[in-house]
């Protein structure tokens, strides 16, 4: 009787769980993983390398620009030529417009004639900031109505009368702003409304009503032929 030699069936050598995933993976795609030169890589490098490089540079002179035209220290601040604008406006108006010497570093935010359509009333108007950064302003014609002067006041409540430098005021008050009604009637130099409204402190209040009560009715220069163009402009339709 003949013996059968048993043997054990070969295993196969001991792998890392990594190498025999990667096996299997492909073995059950049936793809060989892409192995990619060294001069293929070189080449993908060389496009990414010129794109960091023209970055660089781009930021470079984007640097430069900034430092040559750096931001300057102090914000810019509005100062329109008031006298210069109420010599042009004066050539259409019939009464002198308000030109004020207001207290040094104040600065105009605006001197303008407008025309308030709503109420068909022409106008002729200067805003002030202050040293103390408050505002005082005017607006004067000789076209005035309640409906004017009430949109001027923004409907705030008279609060009684004031007299200054011989002239009565109506006072008005309403949201921390004063207002001083210079009714025509009331007005014996020139004979217009004149709206100032503030809310600057005391100091500053009495200082920009004085100067624009003593300009009321003032002689203005002969205009220039700046002038006349400003007031060509302005007549245009």
């Amino acid at each position: 009787m003949e013996r059968v030699s048993q043997q054990a069936p070969e295993q196969a050598p001991h792998q890392p769980p990594e190498q025999a995933a990667e096996q299997t993976s492909g073995q059950a795609t049936g793809q060989t993983p892409v192995q990619i030169t060294q001069s293929q890589a070189s080449r993908l490098r060389t496009p990414l390398m010129g794109m960091v490089i023209t970055m660089a540079v781009l930021c470079g002179i984007l640097a430069v620009m900034w430092f040559a035209n750096p931001e300057p220290n102090t914000p810019y601040t509005r100062d329109e030529d008031v006298q210069e604008a109420a010599v042009g406006a004066n050539s259409i108006t019939e009464y002198s417009p308000i030109s004020p010497e207001v207290p040094e570093g104040w600065t105009a935010n605006y001197a303008r004639w407008d025309t308030r359509a709503e109420h068909s009333v022409d106008v002729w108007e200067v805003g002030y900031t202050t040293n103390e950064v408050n505002f005082v302003g005017f607006a004067q014609t000789d076209e005035a109505t309640a409906g004017w002067v009430n949109s001027e006041t923004n409907l705030a409540n008279p609060t009684g009368t004031r007299t200054i430098s011989g002239l009565e005021f109506e006072t008005r008050e309403a949201s921390g702003r004063q207002y001083f009604v210079l009714e025509a009637e009331n007005n014996h130099i020139d004979g217009t409304t004149v709206v100032i409204s503030s809310d600057a402190e005391p100091e500053e209040l009495q200082a920009g009503l004085q100067a624009i009560i003593d300009s009321i009715g003032a002689e203005l220069p002969e205009p220039t032929e700046e002038d006349a163009e400003w007031t060509e402009i302005t007549d245009e339709p």
